[in-house]
């Protein structure tokens, strides 16, 4: 049996949907076009801003790309969470290696001396930034040990990456014994293990809180109700092709609207299957990202994948559907993530 007919025959197409959809393709013949709209706002600096630390957090395709994203701009990044995701270039030798060692362990994952090699040498050609950089920033881990999806030796791996470029005393780590391939959120009403859509999972534990505790220190409280505005805003002006959505949201508290408080920004990447394109707002309302943002003055930006023939399940480029290299400065997502973080923070 081929790679290919192992991998569909071993999973079934809901476990696969969350980070390679390219395995449906020889079953899709079309895909519906995002909605246009001519009418979406520009993102708008926000002086609250000015002095803000920037950390990403991002689950499954979101968590490969925050690490990529962490990478490719440590003198922007300054911490990230990845929650049950691989390390940093993993699909690399294409895409049989993205499917039997980045999700499954059938292909030995490359060993960590042979990743150093690849992570210096794309420093060298200017490809991502200086890992240097990465040695203080604090990295969160969470990963399910009964993840069907991605296996936890693949987790363990990223683990592993980040323990050779960062100081340990930075790095946090949660691996839930009964959780599965889904983000951790106590706002979820499906059980703990479970793989379905939309892909969240009430294990009693609150991922968006751990994640936001390890980047920015000790939280105070969340709140009960929401006090802040969600906006949604165009990323046309940031991106050209059919990756991302012509839309975008940004959740603002209250008290950072004006220059009276100094705010924190931190990016949310959803995973495959949670863009607004399938879930509308739900990824933004159940993850609970919210309401620690509005006890704590962080401003949230959830930048949206699009869905397309390649890409069925709008999910990140962590394999090269956009570019080659995709880990690199220049893959339009990072470079459009990363811009409009300029506009908000400059």
């Amino acid at each position: 049996m081929s790679d290919l007919g192992w991998i569909m025959y071993r999973f079934s197409l809901q476990k696969l949907v969350f980070l390679l959809p390219v395995v449906f393709l020889l079953s899709v013949i079309g895909c519906s076009q995002p909605e246009t709209s001519n009418h979406l706002p520009a993102l708008q600096a926000l002086t609250s801003l000015h002095q803000s630390r920037v950390t990403v957090s991002g689950f499954s395709s979101g968590g490969y790309l925050a690490n990529q994203l962490h990478l490719a701009y440590p003198e922007l990044i300054e911490g990230a969470a990845i929650f049950s995701a691989g390390p940093w270039g993993c699909a690399m030798k294409g895409l049989s290696h993205a499917l039997m060692s980045c999700m499954q362990t059938r292909f030995p994952i490359a060993d960590i001396d042979d990743r150093m090699a690849m992570l210096h040498r794309a420093s060298r050609k200017k490809e991502i930034g200086d890992p240097a950089l990465l040695v203080d920033d604090p990295v969160y881990i969470f990963y399910g040990q009964k993840d069907d999806v991605l296996k936890p030796a693949v987790s363990e791996s990223l683990i592993n990456f980040y323990q050779t470029i960062v100081a340990s005393y930075n790095i946090r780590i949660t691996a839930m014994p009964q959780a599965g391939h889904a983000f951790p959120s106590v706002l979820s009403t499906q059980a703990c293990g479970s793989e379905a859509a939309p892909y969240f999972q009430n294990c009693h534990f609150d991922g968006a809180a751990e994640a936001l505790r390890v980047l920015f220190g000790q939280l105070q409280a969340p709140s009960d109700s929401s006090t802040g505005q969600l906006i949604e805003f165009d990323q046309r002006k940031y991106y050209e092709g059919k990756g991302m959505l012509d839309r975008g949201y940004l959740y603002l508290p209250s008290q950072c609207s004006s220059g009276a408080r100094e705010c924190q920004l931190h990016v949310v990447l959803h995973g495959c299957g949670q863009s607004s394109e399938t879930l509308k707002t739900v990824f933004i309302e159940q993850s609970g990202y919210k309401r620690w943002a509005d006890s704590n003055g962080i401003v949230l930006l959830y930048p949206q994948a699009s869905k397309s023939l390649v890409n069925p399940q709008g999910c990140w480029d962590w394999w090269g559907y956009e570019k080659g290299h995709f880990y690199a400065r220049d893959n339009p997502q990072l470079s459009a993530i990363t811009g409009m973080i300029k506009t908000l923070a400059r």
